[in-house]
């Protein structure tokens, strides 16, 4: 996982640029009127919040566990996701009413190079971000850190298709500054249906991957002393992955011989990446249960 001491850094780095970039598109749209540029501010403000959500909501799934929360608090990042998504349906649902409104009132906006200006520099800071947090994202193998990456991904390509409205309007349909604003509200309002998806299962208990429970059955076979594993059950509590594996020892074990085994198992399972507890059940080859 991300260095504890590393996330203020990188949290701060993203979060200070997504500011100065959100300022700027508004203050361009006061002046201008362009609808593309007020689209593009809301989708920074959305990397704002993600980014204080986040923060915030990571802090909250750190603290230890309590009498009220005996398996941790790793539900609040999900949680303050699906906060994230609820703002991100307001802000496109907003954004779209005023660029169908200026559409059907006629008013045109006043494209000139601040514009293009704050639109390029928006490209440049997303692509920036993508080559410098992308090697870190993989090196730490951070999930937080990998969504940041797809997400300044996505916004290259929808802030440099809002760079060829601005040329499309420049060129003499002037009315393309709002048209073209209604697809970005789509884009704001997918990222929030696609980030409340993911953390609903999360919240929902899913099970995780084929791949992931066939891994944590290898690495409980592994162990000395077991001839079978007999079951896998693996669920998201949170954000974090509690499962259930029943192994198969030898019927002659002695019931100190199977308690060993099975934390020798406890701590091979855990030891897995995504695995934050494990519980083992110990079975005998003659049916007895330890």
């Amino acid at each position: 996982m991300v260095d504890e001491a590393q996330r203020p850094r990188w949290v701060g780095f993203v979060l200070t640029l997504n500011v100065l970039l959100v300022a700027a598109h508004f203050v361009v749209f006061a002046v201008t009127g362009s609808r593309l540029v007020l689209a593009q501010g809301a989708d920074s403000v959305m990397d704002i919040t993600s980014t204080l959500v986040l923060a915030l909501s990571a802090r909250v799934g750190r603290e230890p566990r309590d009498e009220n929360h005996p398996f941790g608090h790793g539900r609040a990042e999900p949680i303050g996701a699906l906060v994230a998504a609820v703002l991100a349906g307001v802000l496109s649902l907003e954004v779209g009413r005023s660029a169908v409104s200026a559409i059907a009132s006629g008013e045109v906006a006043v494209l000139d190079t601040s514009v293009a200006a704050v639109l390029g520099v928006k490209t440049l800071v997303k692509i920036g971000f993508v080559a410098i947090l992308t090697g870190r994202a993989r090196r730490a193998r951070s999930p937080a850190l990998l969504a940041v990456v797809m997400d300044a991904r996505n916004d290259v390509a929808a802030t440099a298709s809002s760079l060829v409205g601005y040329g499309v309007a420049r060129a003499g349909w002037p009315r393309a500054d709002a048209v073209l604003a209604l697809p970005i509200c789509v884009y704001i309002a997918y990222n929030g249906l696609r980030l409340a998806r993911e953390n609903l299962r999360f919240l929902m208990g899913e099970a995780p991957d084929p791949d992931v429970v066939a891994a944590i059955g290898a690495a409980a076979r592994e162990v000395a002393g077991v001839r079978d594993v007999s079951a896998v059950v693996a669920h998201y509590v949170g954000s974090e992955l509690h499962c259930e594996v029943t192994i198969v020892v030898a019927g002659d074990a002695s019931a100190t011989e199977g308690h060993d085994i099975g934390v020798e198992v406890q701590r091979a399972v855990e030891a897995h990446e995504l695995v934050a507890r494990a519980f083992v059940h110990v079975d005998t080859t003659d049916g007895q249960t330890h």
